[in-house]
């Protein structure tokens, strides 16, 4: 049984390529947004076993804010960022998140982050 991916990214390009990189890997995608309350939803109701979340959605809320708003969820999260300066990885880490990759993400580091 494949791996059920959520993908949330607010950039439509990468948002493709990122669907295209997890369909490669052998995953199912389940979901995709970059609206909190849409992410809760689907968290919910779909029961992903991955999240591949992009921090910076250039909203008030980043994407460390949409995991810890479902505490619940037992989704493995993989970050993607453009970014790994030490706020953000500390940040990060509140959220015992799985794999945390720099941006452009390379199809081999994705698919060994989704390789559990």
């Amino acid at each position: 049984m494949s791996k059920k991916v959520l993908i949330v990214e607010d950039n439509e390009l990468i948002l493709l390529l990122n669907e295209r990189y997890v369909t490669k890997c052998g995953c199912e995608v389940v979901g995709r947004t970059c609206d909190i309350e849409e992410f809760k939803l689907i968290v919910k109701e779909q029961q992903p076993d991955v999240i591949l979340m992009d921090i910076l959605l250039g909203q008030e809320r980043d994407g460390i804010d949409f995991v810890l708003s479902v505490p619940e969820s037992s989704a493995k999260v993989i970050y993607l960022s453009g970014s790994s300066d030490p706020a953000t990885l500390s940040r990060a880490k509140l959220t015992d998140y799985h794999a945390f990759l720099v941006k452009p993400v390379i199809i081999d580091e994705l698919k060994a982050a989704l390789s559990f």
